[in-house]
């Protein structure tokens, strides 16, 4: 337990960073990154297809889910959690390495206020727009959405996306 409270500090430290550092309208990129927290993967069966909704051949979305979860078993998602990462901030999970090295024009996150992991995923993605659910406790978040219900939240993420990408 105390590796996890290490590896906390120094995920609050890394993302404040990443944060500064993040460059923006520097990728054209379609694909995109869909990072939920475990404490909100119930959410991901309603968006389980957005990629469809937003007009992506199913090779540009990916989807990984933040948390030590065990009964997973949908080939499409890539699962980490703290044991995946080191000491020194770098991902063991060479799955999760080689996703980040692709370049992702938008991520979108469904995270909680305490979820670490998710924001810093998100973040080391290097995506240009950044959408999420509510809260947003880093301000790492270009939208932010404020909305519970899992239907009503595709939606909104349906509608900035197609802004964001100038598509009717």
């Amino acid at each position: 337990m105390i590796t996890n409270k290490i590896k906390s500090v120094q995920l609050k430290k890394a993302i404040d960073k990443l944060k500064k550092n993040r460059q923006f309208a520097t990728n054209t990129s379609n694909r995109v990154l869909l990072v939920i927290s475990e404490e909100n993967v119930e959410i991901y069966g309603s968006l389980q297809n957005l990629w469809k909704s937003l007009g992506l051949p199913a090779n540009a979305f990916d989807v990984v889910i933040c948390g030590s979860l065990r009964d997973l078993d949908d080939k499409n998602l890539l699962q980490v959690s703290f044991k995946d990462l080191g000491l020194d901030g770098e991902f063991k999970n060479k799955d999760l390495s080689a996703l980040l090295e692709n370049e992702f024009g938008s991520a979108i996150l469904v995270s909680g206020a305490e979820a670490l992991l998710s924001n810093y995923v998100v973040l080391r993605s290097g995506a240009t727009f950044l959408i999420g659910k509510s809260p947003d406790p880093f301000s790492i978040l270009d939208v932010e959405i404020f909305e519970n219900d899992p239907s009503l939240l595709k939606a909104e993420l349906i509608r900035y996306y197609k802004i964001l990408k100038h598509k009717k």
